[in-house]
């Protein structure tokens, strides 16, 4: 080591060679252009975290890359102090090298000895050739430690301290002087080991609050370095999306000005052809001038052609008379059509004051995620919405929302409701500003449509009757799948096809058609009475309809708010109408025949939100609709083999977004509210063959269960 590195560890305090980041002893110490220095795993963590390098020491700003930081330079000083120091205290004896008593604390680079804080160091500093040797002051928390953690007298090197003023804050063994006057004065004195157990709780104490203050700093540190990148990635969205305004208007304009040019080319181009129009004429007349200018200068002298004169002269009178009509240049001046443009001056007005947008702020804690809505199942291609709370309704303008799937692809716009175009599971980042709103991201599960699974035979599940076949089907209160097969017995099936329970009801009845109510009382069609049987949840009746009226009851509903249940009867070709209460009849709608309004072996009925009547006309191969008053509005679907039509309707509901799904001889389809055919839910290679009764069984995703009735299984289908 050199004599100027070692000349300054005499100067030099223990914390000179402790990094002012990470405050412990430099590990690989690298020197900024500013030339302080710090550890290079601190730099490199410090531009990870914050961006740019700012000196702790200075506040001077170093834009560093990680190529930048291999090139700074290594401070050589301290290695080399360091160097020293770590070889001088480890080779640290335990006593002194002089005395041999006391600990060492003191290093003669000079002398290579190790000195203690007594005579000896006292005797080197007084010995002339030996008081200009370099010392280094040894770090005293390396020092060994007596059991009883007390520390010697520096004055009477073999005594321990046993005594501390408090008022003078000195220490003392029993020969120190200075502790007598202590007591004299009645300072406060009190033995070393209270002393050091007072000061090391203190000092635990003070420890603990440190660390706490730093864990919260850390936290704050952390929390404030999110929002710094937060903010920084709010701002570079914020700068898209006023150039990509910026573009959308440039694009507008340019638009905009092409269209006008389009028109003063259009008029250009309608009076250039009127114009050459008339240039032409012109040309030919004065064409026809000349020819007779020349005829008569060839017959001059010619009396014997006097006839051709009088044919010019009759030509010639005809063309002055079109030539020099008073209404030519008017017929050009009334057209008025030289073309002027005029700028809308407004437009500059409102750009001056409004802009191309503003900046806003808002609070991200205003907003959640409905809880409902926090992880939802759809089907591929299904449009589904994310409900969020807002302060006001207003404020909903306020956020934004990105759908992400596994590979990174982007799609949606940005707005709550979304559509997923590929199976898979995805993810909806909603923020307001730059921040996520509780609840987001919302996990979104996609799957795929098309048949999901199938219910074997049903036969199979059943002890008696199993020459039965399916009817019909319904959601139960539990979420289950209710099944019957013309027959006293129930399957009850859960949602993902397993066998739960078969069911008896108590009555001999032979189940055709069922509809389940909102207060969780069921009505189902007799096929073997000839009725219709309102029966609790454990299937006892309560009340019957249409004895001795209806002949072949089938599909039924109920309206809930009017209390009008409504069965399609097959054999009547009609929907009856009852009182849901008392069993009244209130009428029917239709009779038989092919008219519209008519029906002819009607197989199931619906009701709309608004309280319209679907009805499937089965042997007229199609759907009509009624109103409330029971007059037809009508036809929702019309006959056909090709996809939008049917052939033998035989089931019709309405979903939760108001969709019709209409159950035909070999297909299952779905058409929007308007009756537009939107897609074919089910695959010819599916294996449905007449399909009778369907039921919804979810919104998200939109699924539908099919009583699949000659192969006698039930299918479920995504769609």
């Amino acid at each position: 080591m050199s004599q100027a590195v070692f000349k300054a560890l005499q100067f030099m305090d223990k914390k000179d060679l402790e990094c002012a980041i990470c405050l412990n002893r430099f590990h690989q110490p690298k020197t900024l252009k500013c030339m302080h220095t710090y550890c290079l795993q601190c730099i490199q963590k410090w531009v990870e975290t914050h961006g740019k390098m700012k000196c702790p020491t200075c506040a001077q700003e170093h834009d560093l890359t990680r190529y930048d930081l291999k090139e700074l330079a290594s401070n050589t000083m301290i290695i080399q102090l360091l160097e020293y120091v770590v070889k001088t205290e480890d080779q640290k004896p335990s006593k002194c090298s002089c005395c041999d008593i006391n600990p060492p604390e003191y290093h003669c680079q000079t002398c290579q000895l190790y000195l203690c804080g007594g005579l000896c160091i006292k005797q080197h500093h007084i010995i002339p050739s030996l008081r200009n040797h370099s010392l280094y002051t040894l770090d005293k928390k390396e020092q060994g430690r007596i059991s009883d953690k007390q520390s010697k007298c520096r004055v009477h090197c073999n005594n321990l301290l046993e005594f501390f003023c408090s008022t003078c804050n000195k220490s003392a063994c029993k020969h120190c002087e200075h502790i007598l006057r202590c007591y004299q004065k009645q300072h406060k004195v009190i033995p070393m080991s209270t002393a050091i157990n007072e000061f090391n709780n203190d000092a635990t104490e003070i420890v603990k609050l440190a660390h706490e203050i730093e864990s919260k700093l850390k936290e704050k540190l952390e929390y404030v370095t999110k929002y710094r990148s937060e903010i920084d990635s709010q701002q570079n969205f914020c700068r898209t999306a006023i150039e990509i305004q910026e573009k959308k208007l440039i694009n507008t304009v340019t638009e905009k000005s092409k269209e006008l040019i389009s028109d003063v080319e259009a008029i250009y181009k309608e009076e250039k052809e009127d114009i050459d129009s008339k240039v032409n004429d012109i040309d030919l007349e004065m064409s026809t001038v000349n020819n007779l200018m020349a005829l008569i200068n060839r017959n001059l002298n010619k009396p014997e052609e006097t006839e051709t004169l009088q044919l010019c002269k009759t030509t010639i009178n005809t063309v002055r008379e079109k030539v020099l009509r008073k209404d030519f240049h008017q017929s050009l001046k009334k057209r008025n059509i030289t073309p002027n443009f005029i700028p809308f001056t407004y437009l500059d007005e409102l750009m001056v004051l409004e802009g191309i947008g503003k900046i806003t702020t808002v609070d991200s804690m205003l907003y959640k995620v409905a809880q409902d809505d926090e992880a939802l199942t759809v089907t591929k291609e299904q449009p589904f919405v994310v409900k969020v709370s807002s302060p006001t309704e207003s404020d909903a303008c306020q956020l934004a929302a990105t759908l992400i799937n596994p590979s990174g692809q982007k799609y949606g716009e940005y707005k709550i409701t979304g559509r997923c175009n590929i199976e898979g599971n995805w993810q909806m980042k909603i923020t307001t500003g730059a921040a996520h709103i509780k609840g987001s991201p919302v996990n979104i599960k996609v799957e795929s449509q098309g048949l999901v699974y199938t219910i074997g035979n049903i036969s199979d599940y059943k002890e008696n009757q199993k020459e039965s076949y399916v009817s019909d089907l319904v959601l139960d209160t539990d979420g289950c799948i209710l099944v019957s097969s013309f027959s006293k017995y129930i399957l009850k099936f859960n949602q993902s096809g397993s066998f739960v329970d078969g069911l008896q009801v108590p009555q001999d009845v032979d189940i055709n058609r069922m509809h389940l109510m909102f207060d969780g009382h069921m009505v189902f069609s007799d096929h073997k009475n000839k009725c219709v049987v309102m029966c609790d949840d454990t299937f006892q009746e309560i009340i019957s309809f249409g004895k001795a009226v209806l002949k072949y009851p089938d599909g039924l509903t109920v309206n809930n708010e009017t209390r009008i249940l409504y069965v399609a009867d097959r054999d009547t070709h009609c929907v009856f109408k009852f009182n849901v209460d008392d069993g009244r009849q209130l009428g029917k709608i239709g009779s038989k025949g092919s008219k519209v309004g008519q029906m002819n072996t009607p197989d199931d009925v619906t009701l709309t939100k608004e309280g319209y009547v679907i009805v499937a006309d089965r042997k007229n191969n199609r759907i009509q609709m009624f109103d409330a008053n029971d007059k037809f509005m009508r036809i929702l679907v019309g006959c056909g083999e090709e996809d939008g039509k049917v052939i033998s309707p035989h089931g019709v509901i309405i979903d939760m977004d108001e969709n019709i799904i209409v159950s035909s001889d070999h297909k299952l389809q779905l058409f929007n509210r308007s009756s537009v055919f939107i897609k074919r839910i089910d695959h010819k290679d599916d294996g449905l063959d007449i399909p009778n009764g369907i039921t919804v069984i979810s919104n998200k995703p939109r699924r539908v269960a099919v009583a699949n009735h000659k192969p006698n299984n039930v299918k479920f289908y995504n769609y």
